[in-house]
């Protein structure tokens, strides 16, 4: 089977970068669950933001949410458009201003567009922080990957479009952990009900089966191991286990968030 477009030498989770915590066990019967968890949400490689789109769109959204009725949907146009332009503002590449330029522009506009923040807090106190401060030299990258609830930060590989061939493998030696039989047909049942496609190039395979799986555990695995010293197979196991670990505690912590909490009523003291 051919490398995945996918894939990549640089791993998402490796055992350097996973805490060290206890070992996590499954039960049989969370098996379902638990791969419905893992593949319920892939963090993917966002696309290239530009600040030209994505300032009209914000702009849009706001024009929107002036014209709307007051309600639900005023509300939430009005906070998507300041979404999008938190988006832009923090991953679209903007040149950033120097430190004279910077003070220019406040100084110039300290009497209109800031003259309330100038009346309230006062602006010379920053001014004269900007002016004694060292140039400003952060960057503000996009995330390697991101989904609902993960973000990834770092450049990353760009070959690498989602995080789901790690899944795969933790999903796979997390049911071997708990010697659950037919790992490989579960995780596939679970990958084509998602819509989750193979994409191998030069196949004309687009639906999964345990072959599928199993190839794509042993491409992931495979990529780590030539990370590891000499490729020793104890640095194998240690990252193997440590991201097994990572994935059901993630499970867990999130079954106890959805978890609804029990409200007892409050006795009266005697």
């Amino acid at each position: 089977m051919p490398p995945s477009e996918d894939e990549s030498l640089q791993h998402w989770i490796s055992s350097e970068q996973l805490p060290s915590i206890p070992r996590q066990e499954l039960k049989p019967s969370e098996a379902d669950a638990f791969l419905e968890y893992l593949f319920s949400t892939i963090a993917r490689r966002p696309e290239r933001l530009t600040q030209r789109s994505g300032c009209g769109v914000a702009r849009y959204l706001k024009a929107l949410a002036w014209q709307a009725k007051p309600g639900k949907m005023q509300r939430f146009l009005d906070y998507l458009a300041k979404v999008v332009w938190g988006m832009v503002f923090q991953y679209a590449p903007i040149e950033t201003a120097s430190k004279p330029a910077t003070l220019e522009f406040l100084e110039r506009h300290r009497p209109s567009y800031l003259s309330s923040i100038d009346a309230a807090f006062g602006l010379e106190e920053v001014l004269q922080y900007i002016r004694d401060a060292p140039p400003a030299s952060q960057s503000f990258n996009p995330p390697h990957l991101r989904g609902p609830h993960l973000s990834v930060q770092g450049s990353g590989n760009p070959q690498r479009a989602n995080d789901l061939s790690e899944r795969i493998c933790a999903g796979y030696y997390a049911l071997r952990r708990a010697r659950i039989r037919g790992a490989r047909g579960r995780i596939a049942e679970v990958l084509n009900r998602r819509g989750l496609r193979v994409r191998v190039r030069r196949s004309m395979v687009n639906t999964w089966s345990g072959y599928e799986v199993y190839e794509r555990v042993k491409q992931y695995e495979d990529r780590q191991r030539k990370r590891a010293p000499q490729g020793r197979r104890a640095e194998t196991a240690k990252w193997r286990d440590a991201m097994v670990d990572h994935w059901i505690l993630s499970y867990r912590l999130k079954q106890a968030w959805e978890k609804p909490v029990e409200i007892r009523p409050q006795t009266e003291e005697r």
